[in-house]
């Protein structure tokens, strides 16, 4: 609940702080680029960032990425270049170790994608893309919204049932709010 929660909370703080910035433009005389582009809707990871935060993806893939030879200089550059780059991309986000590890957790992710993954997912059906697509974006929120890496180690276990499987407070909640 926790974890779905934070993906639309997320989503709608962000989203709506664009489509206010860009509705101010208008006023003013400015014309801002949308920002997202239905997100969730995303068949993969790959795709996914080319919907999410639009200006700060065209931002990094113009400044650094394409500056360091983006994909025309073979795979093993293109895969130290997307290091650069999301590595960057969760200093940017914050300066804590959860940011980082979650930048390299979305460089894994679309580095296995380049190498074989898009081609799987060509031949999968949309539904299980989206929900492939989700499944880790939802888990990547995880990290991100982590105060910190001890955070994330208890998030995931309690996710998985390692400290039981609910404590007094989560039943409570669940009673009162979910029923």
């Amino acid at each position: 609940i926790v974890m779905l929660s934070y993906t639309f909370q997320i989503y709608f703080d962000f989203s709506g702080y664009s489509d206010m910035a860009i509705g101010l433009g208008h006023i003013f005389g400015f014309h801002f680029p949308e920002n997202f582009n239905y997100p969730y809707e995303s068949t993969s990871i790959t795709d996914f960032w080319r919907r999410w935060h639009i200006t700060l993806s065209t931002f990094f893939r113009e400044y650094v990425y394409f500056p360091l030879g983006g994909s025309r200089k073979g795979s093993k550059r293109q895969i130290f270049n997307l290091l650069v780059v999301w590595t960057l991309t969760g200093i940017w986000h914050g300066a804590g170790w959860t940011f980082v590890l979650w930048g390299l957790y979305f460089f894994v992710i679309l580095t296995l994608e380049k190498l074989f993954m898009l081609r799987v997912l060509e031949k999968t059906p949309v539904i299980l893309r989206r929900v492939y697509s989700l499944v880790l974006i939802v888990f990547g929120w995880v990290i991100f919204s982590a105060k910190s890496v001890t955070d994330i180690g208890t998030f995931i276990s309690c996710l998985f049932g390692a400290n039981g499987f609910a404590d007094d407070v989560s039943v409570y909640y669940l009673i009162c709010y979910l029923i």
